[in-house]
């Protein structure tokens, strides 16, 4: 008689916890927020390739878009009491031109700080953000040119490490090709210093240099040193 009051017990006992798991299992499903949408149709009115990005320009893309392309995308509600919805554009600007470059065309993407795109999105409501021409671009970067004029390849190094070629990847660069390499830069100047060209088993100095954004700066490889030849703000 007492083990089948015990098995009763333990039966009783083993429901009850399964009942109590399935309605937190339904509670925790039920609590969960609803993700809503709205519809966003963008205009690029200017005359660049654009990316358009969420609330900051380090922010995720929402779309890209060629000159004079529209886009409908679909847009998270902002539920934010009012403040909205931001998007930072990014104007796609093709920093250098010359048939010498090894990597190919680079391109940078500059901001126009006058510009901000704000709308407060609501659930299942459209609207319509128009992107035009920019007054001025600002171009968070800067890049490194180096024309090989010697009778042999290179490669750009700093402390033992070899630099890849923005754009195409490859470390070495040949005879008679132009190098070029995205560097760290600052509005008021970053350091570009100890920095190298390896060729044939030797070692030749960069002078070094404060790297702003939005310039280039050119040098030139003779095969005995690496002088500076200019420098140029990007052009937009």
């Amino acid at each position: 008689m007492k083990k089948i009051i015990f098995a009763i017990l333990l039966l009783c006992l083993l429901f009850g916890c399964a009942e109590s798991s399935s309605d937190s299992g339904s509670s925790d499903f039920e609590d969960k927020p609803t993700v809503q949408y709205g519809t966003v149709s963008f205009f690029n009115e200017s005359s660049y390739a654009v990316s358009i990005h969420a609330d900051a320009f380090s922010g995720a893309v929402v779309t890209e878009l060629a000159a004079g392309e529209s886009k409908s995308v679909s847009v998270r509600a902002s539920n934010n009491y009012g403040i909205g919805s931001v998007f930072a554009i990014g104007f796609r600007t093709k920093v250098i031109d010359d048939f010498n470059i090894a990597c190919g065309e680079i391109y940078a993407y500059g901001i126009d700080p006058n510009m901000q795109l704000a709308v407060n999105v609501e659930a299942g409501k459209k609207y319509t953000l128009q992107i035009p021409q920019p007054s001025e671009l600002v171009y968070e970067t800067a890049f490194i040119t180096i024309l090989n004029a010697s009778s042999n390849s290179f490669e750009l190094t700093k402390n033992s490490m070899s630099y890849k070629q923005a754009g195409n990847g490859v470390l070495p660069v040949g005879v008679g090709e132009i190098g070029v390499y995205e560097i760290p830069a600052s509005a008021k100047g970053i350091a570009f210093e100890d920095f190298k060209l390896k060729s044939v088993f030797k070692d030749y100095d960069i002078p070094s240099f404060e790297a702003m954004y939005s310039h280039v700066y050119n040098f030139s490889f003779d095969g005995s040193s690496v002088m500076k030849t200019g420098e140029q703000n990007i052009v937009y």
